[in-house]
């Protein structure tokens, strides 16, 4: 039922022409990122069983939109295209549009970013049928049809005018479902793009992974049996664990891998560590605890990472405490990996030593996952690598042999118990590792403030009987430290992107 407010008399003025200027007066601006064209009308009424037409559409009627809000209704005040007797019935419709009946909205600094359509009217605003609802939104598309008053008043159709009609992006189920926006991250392991779910309108993160042909050649054909990807596709959807990336789809071609995540805006823990040349204990600490816990329920589930680095870490936002998620632990399910060293899998300076000894084609443990896990806290403490080519020996080699130092200034302000966890986790023998639930019962991981904010950002109790009590972060959030690099330790280097899944 439309408000008195909506339906008032339409002024005589609206009844003669369009307030908005159409193409043939003025030229094409620069900005001009959409068009609307008009839509000939057909409905059917009810009770007939032919359709139609009652509204016909002028060929003349196309409108290009360059503002960042482009307001369609009946208010010549408030609204760029002012609808008429040209665009619906006077008689039958007109009365009953809204004065801002929808707004197209645009970031015009980012026209990469989705077009959304807001709906102002409680008499319905429809795309390809779909009502939108009041004071709801959704993307528009190219070639989307917008309705009003009922699905079946076509009144436009839009062009989106900034399309990218090259992208590498080709698999239908995401094209159909998604607006496929810029690029937030690369690196040898693939490419992020920043998603928007069409109807939601709620941001994701796309992994896209390029398939080696030569390998895929020669995969085993029960490795491609759809039963089985959609077996591991179901599995990897139905993790759940605060910690642990939230995957909601994975497309899986002959030539890529499509990975929907969800999207974490604080970026990777490689950037957070490098814009801060190296995090403070405490910090490093709350970090490697949620770390530990999604590590455990990932093995709890039977799954082994077996590429923990702090690319693959990602932050909720840019707070210096904040939830933390473990990313890309089942990508190498639906891409084959012949060796570690494959440029696919990226650098090996996190890799255990089993896996190194036998090419990745040994048999290894979970074990693997507690190395990676002590060369990240490594890494946090500070914001060096414990193995690089440039300590004079491979680096190959030194992970083999264990062989690590601490010589960095930044370790002055370790504790001993940080530095004697490190050394025996970066132990070469698997069997003498320690496990995971060690690590969670570990003296320096025993410290009440830092699991108290961990149960705080995780929301899951991690202690009996306790109640919460947040910590504090430091004045000067986010400070690099005022310790100097020296040739003992390489600083870890620059990312492609901030974020890299």
């Amino acid at each position: 039922m439309a408000n008195s407010e909506e339906i008032d008399t339409l002024p005589a003025t609206q009844t003669q022409l369009s307030h908005y200027t159409q193409l043939e007066s003025q030229p094409l601006e620069p900005l001009c990122y959409g068009r609307l064209l008009g839509k000939q009308v057909q409905i059917k009424t009810l009770g007939t069983k032919a359709p139609i037409h009652y509204v016909p559409r002028a060929p003349s009627n196309v409108y290009d939109i360059s503002q960042s809000e482009f307001s369609v209704g009946r208010d010549d005040r408030k609204c760029v295209l002012v609808l008429n007797e040209t665009h619906l019935d006077r008689h039958k419709h007109l009365h009953r549009v809204s004065k801002v009946h929808f707004t197209i909205h645009k970031d015009l600094d980012d026209l990469s970013s989705p077009t959304f359509i807001s709906d102002g009217s409680r008499n319905g605003t429809f795309v390809n049928g779909r009502l939108i609802g009041t004071r709801n939104r959704m993307i528009l598309k190219h070639m989307d049809e917008i309705s009003i008053l009922k699905p079946d008043i076509r009144a436009f159709v839009y062009h989106d005018l900034t399309r990218n009609t090259t992208s590498e992006i080709k698999a239908k189920e995401l094209l159909d479902n998604y607006h496929i926006g810029k690029k937030i991250g690369s690196g040898a392991c693939g490419t992020v793009y920043l998603l928007h779910h069409t109807i939601s309108c709620k941001p994701f993160a796309m992994k896209h992974v390029m398939k080696d042909p030569i390998s895929e050649r020669t995969r085993p054909k029960f490795l491609n049996d759809p039963m089985r990807v959609m077996n591991e596709v179901n599995i990897m959807k139905n993790l759940n664990h605060p910690c642990v990336i939230k995957m909601h789809d994975i497309v899986d071609k002959p030539d890529s891998v499509y990975m929907v995540l969800e999207y974490m805006e604080g970026g990777d823990l490689l950037t957070r560590i490098i814009n801060n040349q190296h995090l403070p204990e405490k910090t490093a600490k709350l970090f490697f605890l949620q770390m530990c816990h999604a590590v455990k329920y990932l093995h709890e589930q039977g799954i082994t990472h077996r590429d923990l680095k702090p690319d693959n870490i990602l932050l909720q936002d840019d707070q210096e405490y904040t939830l933390l998620k473990v990313s890309d632990f089942g990508l190498s399910k639906f891409v084959r990996k012949n060796s570690v060293m494959r440029t696919l899998c990226g650098t090996p300076l996190y890799v255990a030593p089993e896996v190194l000894k036998t090419s990745g084609k040994g048999a290894y443990t979970r074990k693997v996952d507690i190395w990676g896990l002590g060369v990240v806290l490594f890494t946090m403490l500070s914001g060096t690598l414990p193995f690089s080519d440039e300590y004079g020996t491979p680096a190959v080699e030194q992970i083999k042999r264990g062989k690590f130092a601490m010589r960095h200034p930044a370790w002055r302000k370790v504790s001993s118990m940080a530095k004697k966890l490190i050394f025996d986790i970066l132990n070469v023998n698997p069997t003498e590792r320690p496990s995971i639930d060690t690590l969670l019962a570990s003296t320096w991981l025993r410290d009440e403030e830092v699991i108290c904010e961990a149960e705080r950002l995780m929301q899951v109790p991690l202690r009996a009987g306790k109640v919460p009590v947040p910590l504090v972060s430091r004045t000067a959030r986010n400070t690099p430290s005022d310790v100097e690099n020296n040739n003992a330790g390489r600083q870890v280097g620059q990312p492609n992107k901030r974020q890299k899944l």
